[in-house]
């Protein structure tokens, strides 16, 4: 399945080279179309992924330089004046989506591990309120969207929330319609006990 504006997609992973693996193949299809393209890492796997897009011959250097290419610590995107603020965050992803287009680019993509929040108080409850906000925000817009979970650690019922609040879900590059996704969320997020 080939991703399409309005997608967002929740990714599954168990290493770091499956992660930066995927990561390069989304950002890499971005890019050739002419998207403006964001990586939200968690960790210290920024070097992995630069190397990822490099076996795969993006010239990672030309495309930062252009602005195409955006590769940002988890921090910088989801920690606001110390804290996580699900609305705060979605409001920097809705501003970036609109600078993308007006700067000229065709779109604009992000994919992000999503384990920062096992390091936030109240995190990963955050971050399912956090993904049921950004599924309206990219059904409602030209973006897409790559939510990345590290299968390994994050919490059963995290994964089972966050593939409750993605249409589209897969591992290794195969993605299809979700079919645990809900329409609705029923006057809240799925799982809001997680964590």
């Amino acid at each position: 399945m080939d991703p399409n504006p309005g997608d967002h997609i929740c990714a599954i992973y168990a290493t770091t080279a499956e992660l930066a693996s995927e990561v390069a193949r989304f950002l890499a299809d971005g890019l050739r179309k002419g998207e403006r393209c964001w990586y939200v890492a968690s960790g210290p796997e920024i070097g992995a992924i630069r190397s990822a897009l490099k076996t795969i011959k993006v010239d990672v250097t030309a495309e930062t330089s252009r602005e195409a290419l955006k590769l940002i610590s988890g921090n910088g995107a989801y920690i606001v004046h110390g804290e996580f603020n699900p609305e705060v965050t979605l409001k920097i992803f809705n501003d970036a989506i609109e600078q993308a287009y007006t700067d000229g680019f065709t779109g604009f993509r992000a994919a992000a591990d999503m384990s920062w929040a096992l390091e936030c108080e109240n995190g990963l409850v955050q971050l399912l309120t956090y993904e049921a906000l950004l599924r309206s925000l990219f059904a409602n817009c030209r973006a897409i969207g790559m939510c990345l979970y590290d299968r390994q650690r994050m919490p059963l019922e995290v994964i089972n929330g966050a593939l409750a609040l993605h249409p589209i879900g897969g591992q290794n590059g195969e993605y299809r319609s979700n079919p645990f996704y809900q329409l609705t969320g029923g006057g809240g997020t799925p799982f809001t006990n997680a964590g």
